[in-house]
């Protein structure tokens, strides 16, 4: 039987993946947070196709910047269509650590010239 397992499951078979960055859409952000505080925040993004599907978050930390995108795989297949429900939530845990307020940069795109559009949102951090 195991024979049989190897030999159905073929290089041949494979689904190529690649992966991409894909916009955050929105976010609802607290007016403040509480230091050491733990925050399920709500980003949606808009999934392309049926052949994207979530595989984290870009997460970038500098200093009080947090730089965020999201990240899909993409299935390399040929019959993928428009994605049936537009936008999806997934929540990003945050702990703010320090009495400092934070940026938040959310990845919004490339412009016509291929340069980064962010979308920047400052939260105090109260005690």
């Amino acid at each position: 039987m195991l024979t049989l397992v190897i030999i159905g499951c073929s290089k041949e078979d494979e689904t190529q993946v690649h992966y991409e960055y894909v916009p955050v859409n929105s976010v609802q952000l607290p007016t403040e947070f509480k230091r050491d505080s733990v925050y399920d925040l709500p980003f949606t993004y808009v999934r392309p196709s049926t052949c994207h599907f979530f595989d984290g978050f870009y997460y970038d930390k500098s200093s009080n910047i947090r730089t965020i995108a999201f990240v899909n795989g993409v299935l390399e297949q040929d019959n993928c269509t428009t994605a049936p429900v537009n936008p999806l939530t997934e929540f990003l845990r945050f702990k703010p650590t320090t009495e400092d307020s934070y940026i938040f940069k959310l990845w919004k795109g490339e412009d016509s010239n291929g340069n980064d559009i962010y979308e920047e949102h400052e939260i105090p951090v109260v005690p």
